[in-house]
Formats: C-alpha cells, structure tokens, sequence
C-alpha cells in the first residue's frame, strides 16, 4: 500500500487590529444606583457596551462642539449644569438672576435638532424636562440678550 503525503502552504491574510483614540477630556461617575459611567469627549469612534437593558456610550466624535463650548464667557454669567449625566431633568444654574426668557436648542451627537423652547429661569435656575430624548450625549445651546452658553450633557 502506497501513500502520497501532500502538504499545502496556505497564506492567510487578515488586519492588524490597531485601537486609537484621541480624547480632550473625561470623566468617570457612580450614581446612587450603582452604575459607573465613563465618558470619553472627543473620543473617534462611537463605543458602546450594552448590559441588562442598559447602554452606556463611552465617546463620540467630537466635531465643532469644543469650538461653541470655547466661547462660553463666565466674565458675564456662570453656568452650572447639573446632574450630568442625568435621567429626565436638567438644571442649569446661573451666576445671577435672569428675568428674561431663554431660547433652549438641544442637538444630538450628529448635529440634529432634537428639543426647541423658550424657557424662564425661576430666579437663577433654569430646569428643562428632556425626559423624551433617548439616551445619548447632547449639545446643548442656551441664549438670551445677556448671554449664550453651550454645554455636553449626558441622557441616561
């Protein structure tokens, strides 16, 4: 009995897996419930992870969102935005009184208007239902004759 033992060579060819990111910013949280949140501002690519129901984004891509944010003047009003991340309302708190009122434009992360009101703020908070809106990051954009502010914010 005669066997012929071949051999065959063959080449695969496959990617090299290389992960890059780019980050100007970030921060970690854990709320009262237990879940961490790890955001990545500035981040290339869109991550996420989903477990038990949840998804939590780790980043997105920047774009011009850093250049609005960069015009914020504290010098005429501060803003604070809190919670953030946060589940159904945002509050924004001002450094003084604002009588008049406030054109609110939410944008989600590709540019998209998503929320539009007029809004006034009792006494120096301004809160806004965004109860609606799907979990995701948002720009959002506040404007009245004494001021304009950007802010990132967070939907659970």
């Amino acid at each position: 009995m005669r066997y012929i033992l071949l051999l065959f060579t063959v080449t695969f060819q496959g990617q090299v897996l290389h992960h890059q990111m780019l980050s100007s910013q970030g921060n970690t949280k854990k709320l009262s419930n237990g879940i961490v949140i790890n955001q990545t501002i500035g981040q290339q690519s869109i991550i996420g992870t989903s477990k038990d129901g949840f998804v939590v984004m780790q980043g997105f891509q920047q774009s011009l969102w850093s250049n609005y944010i960069a015009t914020n003047t504290v010098a005429v009003i501060s803003t604070k935005t809190y919670p953030n991340p946060f589940a159904n309302t945002i509050n924004f708190q001002f450094s003084k009184s604002i009588t008049e009122p406030i054109a609110i434009h939410v944008y989600d992360s590709s540019g998209r208007l998503v929320f539009q009101g007029n809004r006034s703020a009792n006494g120096t908070i301004l809160s806004v239902d965004l109860s609606n809106l799907p979990t995701s990051p948002y720009l959002v954009s506040l404007k009245s004759n004494a001021f304009t502010y950007y802010t990132q914010i967070i939907k659970l």
